[in-house]
């Protein structure tokens, strides 16, 4: 009877604290995808002081992404693919300045595109319609959440 209380307790404590730790890693895997997305502008203000204009192509940037466990993408390079996350380098010479940002699409569960993730942050490159600004909308309760704790 006393093991079966035991369990009990020890059952009740990690369903209280399993979404907190969910949470967190989703918090910390989503903290290192937007230092990516950083490191990507950061090139990009490079590229443009250089060139006058944003690479649309992300071999154009002087970044390795190899220690990222990240690739480009063979049929677009301006997409970035890691391990349920996608950078989407979106510029392009003909864009408006809107276009001028990485967009993160985070823990994707459904194919096609754009892909469906829990949440999408937008990271704006200086010279866009948004200069510096990022931007977070959950898809989903636990990307609504995950935006809110990071104050984004």
């Amino acid at each position: 009877m006393e093991l079966l209380v035991v369990v009990l307790i020890i059952g009740i404590l990690a369903s209280v604290a399993l979404p907190q730790y969910q949470r967190a890693v989703h918090k910390t895997r989503l903290t290192n995808a937007l230092q990516i997305a950083f490191n990507i502008r950061k090139a990009q203000e490079v590229y443009y002081l250089a060139n006058g204009t944003y690479a649309a192509d992300l071999y154009s940037l002087d970044i390795d992404y190899s220690k990222s466990g990240c690739g480009i993408n063979n049929s677009d390079t301006s997409l970035l693919s890691c391990k349920n996350t996608i950078f989407d380098n979106i510029v392009g010479s003909v864009g408006p300045a809107s276009a001028h940002q990485v967009k993160i699409y985070y823990d994707i569960f459904e194919s096609g595109w754009p892909p469906k993730g829990i949440a999408e942050l937008s990271v704006y490159f200086e010279h866009s319609s948004k200069p510096n600004q990022i931007e977070c909308t959950g898809k989903t309760d636990e990307g609504i959440a995950l935006c809110k704790s990071l104050n984004l």
